[in-house]
């Protein structure tokens, strides 16, 4: 964080998460089915930022209080990277103070006839307080409960991807989000209480297609451009109450260009819901085009380069 006279403020943390993982066995060696179990208790210690008023001189003051915490996760992860129609199913148990955190990701891939294909993605969520849900509890879970958009970095309650500023507000680095719970590009930061954020439930499907060659129009170029077009569509709890005064389903659609062995997405949304264009008509006054595309970086990805699968770090 950077004030108002150029002073900067970091925020480290740290973690340590001990785990144990039984992996089932195969009857075919052949098979190309992989599953596994596994449990994993995250711990950290975290900085945070915090303002106040020295009531004496009326100068403001920031700090950096030091806090602890903790999650434990139970997951169950099956899948199948066969050639054709490879798919993946995780169900994630989560627990940590005050709250259950439930959710299940599947992935398919449908192969098209020559070359591409279609990357399907469901997702099913379930936020559950374990002690009564106030003001104040709402408040502590916040980063847990369930987002339709990716969740940005304050929201990696794990610190399971990279972000280029996690707790940046504005700029590019604003505009990275992580592939998660609805995997909506569209966002809606700016907001005290972000379109599709919940603490109940929320499902959402996501879908993510190549473009065949015959109606590429980009084929003419001499270089070859990974331009792909994706599509989603997600509801969630409150969408559900008579008083909300939106549509019971979100969409959003538009082109994504995966970069370095999809190691890095960028998103254009060029569709989508009406609350999302009232958003963007009201909160961003000008450059809307750019300030609406969004990115991701997944550095798993790397693992499935030559280097990176045979050199392990």
């Amino acid at each position: 964080f950077t004030d108002d006279k150029a002073q900067t403020y970091r925020q480290p943390f740290s973690k340590f998460v001990p785990s144990i993982r039984y992996n089932f066995g195969r009857r075919d060696p052949r098979s190309t089915v992989r599953a596994y179990i596994q449990w994993k208790t995250f711990l950290f210690r975290e900085t945070g930022l915090s303002f106040r008023i020295d009531t004496s001189s009326g100068a403001s003051e920031i700090g950096l209080p030091e806090r602890n915490r903790y999650l434990n996760q139970l997951r169950f992860h099956w899948e199948d990277n066969r050639a054709l129609y490879p798919y993946e199913a995780v169900l994630d148990a989560e627990q940590g103070k005050g709250f259950v955190r439930l959710a299940f990701t599947g992935q398919y891939f449908f192969n098209y006839g020559k070359e591409g294909g279609l990357q399907a993605r469901v997702f099913a969520g379930k936020f559950i307080y374990t002690g009564d849900r106030t003001f104040l509890s709402r408040f502590e879970t916040d980063r847990y409960h369930l987002n339709m958009t990716g969740p940005k970095g304050y929201e990696d309650y794990t610190y399971a991807n990279y972000f280029i500023g996690r707790n940046e507000f504005e700029g590019l680095a604003n505009q990275q989000i992580m592939m998660r719970d609805g995997g909506f590009k569209v966002r809606t930061d700016l907001l005290s209480n972000k379109v599709g954020k919940t603490d109940d439930w929320l499902a959402a499907i996501n879908l993510s297609s190549s473009i065949p060659k015959q109606i590429n129009p980009l084929t003419v170029l001499p270089i070859r451009i990974p331009v792909r077009v994706f599509a989603d569509i997600g509801t969630y709890a409150e969408a559900w109450d008579s008083k909300s005064g939106n549509s019971r389903f979100l969409y959003n659609a538009g082109f994504q260009l995966s970069l370095f062995k999809n190691v890095l997405q960028v998103y254009v949304p060029v569709l989508y819901s009406k609350v999302y264009r009232d958003y963007i008509r009201s909160t961003i006054p000008d450059k809307k085009f750019l300030r609406n595309i969004s990115f991701s970086i997944d550095i798993q990805q790397l693992q499935s380069l030559p280097f990176f699968r045979y050199n392990a770090f």
